[in-house]
């Protein structure tokens, strides 16, 4: 139902009272009620009909708006498409402006590197054109394939008396080698290339005998006289140790140091008396049986060596000391005077192995420190007058690391030689410290 329905039959129900009450005879109860059935029939009526132009009108509107829907929705497709295009439209001409852009770059990088390498080759008269390149570099790839092979040309050639002369050129690769009437010799790589090597005239006359018959054995270095620089770029050994500098003599000379440390330590871990095993274990059963004769024994062991080893002091002071805390003092004191004596100067190599890369290091910033003053003075482009403190750089830290690796190396090598023969004497030591004599044996034994 719609809203107006209840207020139509309020309406009804006002009119109804109003008519009862101004009628001029009171209506009887029945009379009354099949007015107001009738007049709610009338109503009901009234409001159905009203529903009906109601639900008709409601049913046109939702088709309007249905329909007014589509459209929009229809439109709203065809925005989309269009926009769609207009954004494919804009990102196809972004990517081929940047497609375009890096053809153009490629193109430039391209021409660039074609006249850095036809530039030494060829007169380009500041062309950049990129077919002529191009063909300009077919040439020189033409001009390099006929290089492989040997070949005879003819070309003007300057003689060493000066004259401008036609000769046979043989191109051998970078070399070129020219015969002519009268004379003969290697050429240059110039436009007009010149004589510049020629030998003495038996030479001359065989280079030229082989000209004419086309056929021969030609000798020539084929580093262009590279491996002769090469050869006097060499150096001795104190000539290499020469570029170090002033830094090179206290590395050289710490590192002399080391070695005679490691050299004289070696000598002395060598001269060690051997260690005579079980000795502890005879030493201990003797001291069982009270039998001092056997004590006696043992320390006979001993003689006829040039030196008496820790072993012989410590087996000495067990047999001298029957007092157990006097004898554990005099076993730690020669136990620590035999340590002492054994450690000595190998605190001497290890700081050796580590300040000889930091006067390495030294030696390397002094060198770098001259190599930017000269370069301040020569400018970067004279590779000759920087060289000097970058070798010294260079040699100084090489020096500082042949020096100390070796160094740290006979520093493991000797602490642990040191340690073992410790391990071996405090074991020693520890046994014999608690042996007694007893006493029944050792009276009965007593002269």
């Amino acid at each position: 139902m719609s809203k107006s329905s209840p207020i139509i039959i309020i309406a009804l129900y006002l009119s109804l009272g109003l008519s009862l009450i101004n009628s001029p005879k009171a209506l009887s109860n029945q009379e009354l009620e099949k007015g107001l059935n009738r007049d709610i029939k009338n109503s009901q009526q009234k409001l159905l009909k009203l529903q009906k132009k109601q639900s008709s009108e409601r049913q046109a509107l939702s088709k309007k708006l249905h329909n007014a829907e589509v459209k929009v929705e229809g439109l709203r497709d065809q925005a989309a498409a269009i926009q769609r295009l207009a954004d494919e439209k804009t990102l196809a001409l972004q990517e081929l402006q940047d497609r375009l852009k890096s053809w153009q770059e490629q193109d430039a990088y391209q021409a660039y590197a074609l006249v850095d390498y036809l530039g030494k080759q060829t007169d380009l008269n500041g062309s950049h054109d990129s077919d002529q390149l191009l063909s300009l570099f077919e040439q020189q790839a033409e001009l390099q394939q006929q290089a492989l092979n040997p070949s005879w040309q003819t070309l003007q050639v300057i003689a060493a008396s000066g004259e401008l002369r036609d000769a046979k050129v043989l191109r051998l690769g970078p070399i070129r080698w020219a015969a002519a009437d009268n004379f003969a010799g290697w050429l240059n790589d110039k436009k007009i290339p010149e004589i510049i090597l020629t030998a003495n005239q038996q030479q001359q006359q065989s280079w030229l005998e082989q000209s004419r018959s086309l056929e021969g054995t030609l000798h020539f270095d084929p580093s262009l006289e590279r491996a002769i620089k090469i050869a006097q770029q060499q150096e001795s050994i104190s000539e290499h140790i020469y570029k170090g500098g002033v830094w090179a003599i206290p590395i050289l000379a710490f590192g002399l140091i080391a070695t005679l440390c490691a050299l004289l330590k070696s000598l002395q871990l060598l001269r060690q008396p051997k260690w005579i095993p079980a000795l502890a274990s005879r030493a201990t059963l003797a001291f069982k049986r009270g039998d001092k004769a056997a004590g006696e024994k043992l320390k006979q062991q001993f003689e006829g060596r040039q030196s008496l080893g820790i072993q012989a002091q410590l087996l000495e002071i067990c047999l001298q000391e029957n007092h157990l805390g006097q004898r554990e003092d005099r076993l730690f004191t020669s136990l620590m005077a035999d340590k002492h004596r054994l450690e000595k100067w190998l605190g001497t190599i290890a700081v050796i192995a580590a300040v000889a890369p930091l006067l390495g290091l030294l030696g390397t910033v002094s060198g770098m420190i001259e190599t930017f003053k000269l370069m301040t003075i020569f400018g970067s482009g004279d590779a000759s007058a920087v060289s000097s403190g970058i070798s010294e750089a260079l040699v100084t830290t090489e020096l500082g690391l042949v020096v100390a690796i070796p160094a740290l190396l006979l520093h493991a090598f000797l602490q642990r030689w040191v340690r073992r023969h410790n391990s071996q004497a405090e074991a020693f030591a520890v046994e014999l410290s608690q042996l007694e004599w007893c006493k029944e044996q050792a009276e009965a034994t007593t002269p």
